[in-house]
């Protein structure tokens, strides 16, 4: 084999002041980082020609050669139709920002992909974004936080590393509002706030208000009650799995057909289509660009809207989401 048979890739925007060991992992995720590092130390990879360290930073443009014996995969786009572009994600595209897409998720869908080759919006998101993607060594767009099977809303996806790394810092310092709309059991007529400690079952899939668990904090305020039923507002600020769901059940009022926690089709009474609970937006209170807007609203679904209507009448949700927009950071 020639020693110089290989690829040559060029480092992207997204690349950028990134440390080349953690590009390699991720362009040769087959391979240990005590083998990259012995590619690296042998010559079989080099930057514009020459050897590099591991730590090395890059500069959009640098060239990057790898051996064909490291097993380099080619890059091929998600969809073998080569369609792709933000038109394909029109039906549930709220806001595309230079570096962040926002999504109104439907119920049902998976915010990413599952295992047995089950597609979530992952797989939609990295379709329309292959164009700029493939431009970069180390990049892959992807959910920035997430929302159940059965909960629509607004979900945040990166459309670059910047996007990624903003947005994942604003969520770990607790600097993003999310409010969600929620139909419970029961006529709550006051303002409350939830605190409790929550523990994961992952073996039965399930959570429950435990003094060993982890801390979950939140806010709820009534937008309107009729019929044994209510809509809440809720805003989380703290984001354990099932938390709201958990929290609502934990004070006699589950949401109305959350089977898994004690809502109406757990007790054998009539409640079709699944629970309603809407990331209804996001809040910025230090956007993190200047295209990115202080909030974010998701309409919603038809489904969901009908029902609630059904319960509370036109002119009752309508007041209810006045309202809630008008709690809006």
């Amino acid at each position: 084999m020639n020693n110089e048979e290989g690829r040559e890739l060029e480092a992207g925007p997204d690349d950028a002041n990134r440390r080349l060991d953690k590009v390699l992992r991720s362009l040769l995720s087959e391979l240990t980082l005590s083998e990259i590092y012995t590619a690296l130390r042998k010559g079989k990879i080099r930057v514009n020609g020459s050897k590099a360290r591991p730590n090395l930073r890059l500069v959009e443009g640098d060239k990057l050669f790898i051996h064909a014996s490291l097993g380099l995969k080619p890059r091929q786009p998600f969809s073998q139709k080569g369609e792709g572009g933000l038109s394909s994600l029109e039906d549930i595209l709220i806001l595309a920002t230079e570096d962040l897409l926002f999504l109104n998720k439907p119920i049902g869908e998976l915010s990413q992909d599952a295992e047995g080759g089950v597609s979530g919006l992952t797989a939609r998101v990295k379709d329309a974004l292959w164009g700029r993607s493939a431009a970069s060594l180390s990049f892959s767009p992807g959910p920035l936080h997430r929302l159940d099977r059965n909960t629509s809303g607004v979900l945040a996806f990166s459309r670059s590393a910047a996007g990624a790394r903003a947005f994942t810092a604003l969520v770990r310092e607790r600097r993003i509002e999310k409010r969600y709309l929620a139909l419970v059991d029961g006529e709550v007529r006051e303002a409350a706030s939830w605190h409790d400690r929550i523990l994961r079952d992952e073996g039965t899939r399930k959570s429950r208000v435990d003094a060993s668990g982890d801390e979950a904090r939140a806010s709820m305020r009534p937008l309107v009650a009729a019929a044994g039923h209510s809509l809440l507002l809720v805003e989380l600020h703290t984001g354990l799995t099932h938390q709201i769901r958990v929290q609502a059940s934990s004070r006699a009022m589950p949401l109305l057909g959350d089977s898994k926690y004690g809502g109406a089709s757990a007790r054998g009474e009539p409640w079709h289509g699944g629970y309603i609970l809407h990331a209804f937006c996001l809040g910025f209170p230090e956007p993190p660009f200047p295209d990115v807007p202080r909030t974010v609203f998701a309409p919603l679904p038809e489904a969901s809207r009908a029902r609630l209507v059904g319960l509370f009448g036109v002119a009752g949700l309508a007041a209810a989401l006045e309202e809630a927009l008008g709690t809006a950071p």
